[in-house]
Parts: C-alpha cells; structure tokens; sequence
C-alpha cells in the first residue's frame, strides 16, 4: 500500500495544485522592526485520503457520469466523492512566496501566496536564543480559496454544478536552535500546529435523474444542494531546517497533519466522508533585508 501511494503521489506531481496553505514555513525567530523576511518555494501536497479516492481507477469512474443523464447511486457517489476529496486536499506541488515584516517586540505581520489561495499572518517570538539558548514562537495564519478542481476534473465539476470555498486558521508554534552566531549559518528545530477549516460547498445537478428505489421504470430529478457549511479540525507537527550564511538560506521541512474532514451531503445518495494524514513537503530560498 504504501508504494502505490507514493506511485500516485509522484504521477499527481506533475499537476498544478491548488490548495490551502498549511506547511509550517518558520523557524520561530522574527525580524527586526521596518526589515522584511521574504520566502520563494515550493509545498508539495500528499494527502492519503485523497490519493485513495481520486485514483486513476477513481478518476475514470467520476467520468462515467458524463453523456448519461440517468445515473445509479454508486456512480454518483463515486463521482461526487471523487470531487469532494479533490477540492478539499488534491495532491500536487505549489508555487509559495511570502514576506513577513518586523513590528518590533517580536511581532511580525505578513503575507503568503500558496496556489490559489491568499493568506495572513502575525507571528511573534516568545524565546530568544540569547536568552534560552532557544528561539520559539507562535503565530497565527487565516487563509481563504475557492476552489476549481484540475482539468482532469473539470468536466464532472461543471456536470454536477459544484462550488467550494473553504477558510482557514491555524496556529503553528515552533522552536529552533540556531547555527552560529545569532543562527547567521541556519536553524533546526520542529514544533506543533493546529488548524479549523469552514467549508460551503454545492451541487447544481441540472438535467441529472436517478431512479426511484422500489419503483420500476420511475425516475426523479436530482435535486439541488445549494449553500452546505461543514467544518473540520487538524493537528499535526513539522521539523523543518535552515541552511546558508548571514542573510539567504535554504529552507526545508516536513509538516504533517491528521484530518477527519467530516460528512459532506451528495444529491440522490448517502453522505461522503473522509479522513486521513496530509504530509506536506516544502523547500525554498529564505532572505532578509
């Protein structure tokens, strides 16, 4: 099992991804008052349970609802399952850059593009190195995305009218021993993360029908699901390391994260469900100024 995952992982590879921004991407340290600290990367994004449900295999399936307007209850749930795991964590790789400037009192605020999605965050050094012989901080990050699946998807998506928009806050807090003199070669260190993500989804399935149970030859129009609201807690941890000298360094990391995404209603059949790790991989160039 776990080659196949990372077989599929390594072919979804090649697809741009589109997903919320939650690798780890700081060593705990802030930046003096007016400087900036810019970030320029990439995340990649394996998430076990979407890789199960939007296999190859998966991916044929959620197709067979396209040119038939009749569909039977496990087509559709496939194929809305299919959907509904892509949207909320389809693998791939995305471009990351962000810049983080100091308020001074270990404060810092800043911005991040992953993907789609646009994202904010204050930080704040709560251990200094000097101090503790440590660096630790805590931060928060709010995120928000609207989703279109990949092309590979885009027909069924548009088949079945569904829309998703997700938002996301999470809370990292991390700690780092530095390399050198006030960390000038690098850090390493590792820490915890927690995040709460809300979620409105929908279905417009104009022109779909299913047939009625008990019923023979009687058919019903599938009907619409508009405006569903869920949410979902995360938790997981990150190690990460920082390498160069003075100023520019390269950063990477691991953040992994459980998910019980929760029960998403599909029109014409039973709720989809899914749960499973994210493991998030990341490695960039990191500068200040």
């Amino acid at each position: 099992m776990p080659s196949r995952l990372l077989l599929l992982a390594a072919a979804f590879a090649l697809i741009a991804g589109c997903a919320a921004p939650r690798a780890v991407i700081w060593d705990g340290s802030s930046v003096e008052r007016w400087h900036v600290q810019g970030h320029a990367g990439m995340v990649g994004v394996v998430p076990t349970a979407t890789l199960s449900a939007a296999g190859q295999a998966q991916l044929d399936a959620a197709k067979g609802i396209l040119g038939d307007s009749l569909l039977d209850s496990t087509t559709l749930r496939n194929s809305a399952r299919t959907l509904v795991a892509a949207s909320l964590d389809m693998p791939g790789m995305n471009t990351v850059v962000s810049a983080h400037m100091g308020l001074g009192w270990g404060l810092e605020a800043g911005y991040r593009r992953e993907g789609g999605a646009n994202a904010w965050s204050l930080r704040w050094q709560f251990l200094s190195a000097k101090k503790a012989g440590v660096n630790g901080g805590i931060g928060v990050m709010y995120s928000s995305l609207e989703y279109e699946v990949p092309s590979v998807l885009g027909d069924v998506q548009k088949a079945l009218g569904y829309e998703f928009k997700r938002k996301d806050v999470s809370i990292p807090v991390v700690f780092s021993k530095p390399l050198g003199d006030g960390g000038e070669y690098g850090s390493v260190g590792g820490g915890l993360v927690g995040a709460w993500t809300s979620t409105q989804y929908g279905f417009d399935p104009e022109g779909f029908y299913k047939s009625v149970v008990g019923a023979s030859g009687e058919t019903t129009v599938l009907d619409k699901l508009p405006d569903q609201k869920t949410s979902f807690l995360s938790y997981g941890g990150v190690v990460f390391g920082k390498f160069g000298f003075k100023r520019v360094w390269l950063m990477t990391g691991v953040t992994v994260l459980y998910q019980d995404y929760g029960s998403y209603q599909v029109p014409g059949t039973d709720p989809v469900g899914l749960s499973g790790l994210t493991i998030l991989p990341s490695a960039g160039v990191e500068f200040r100024i």
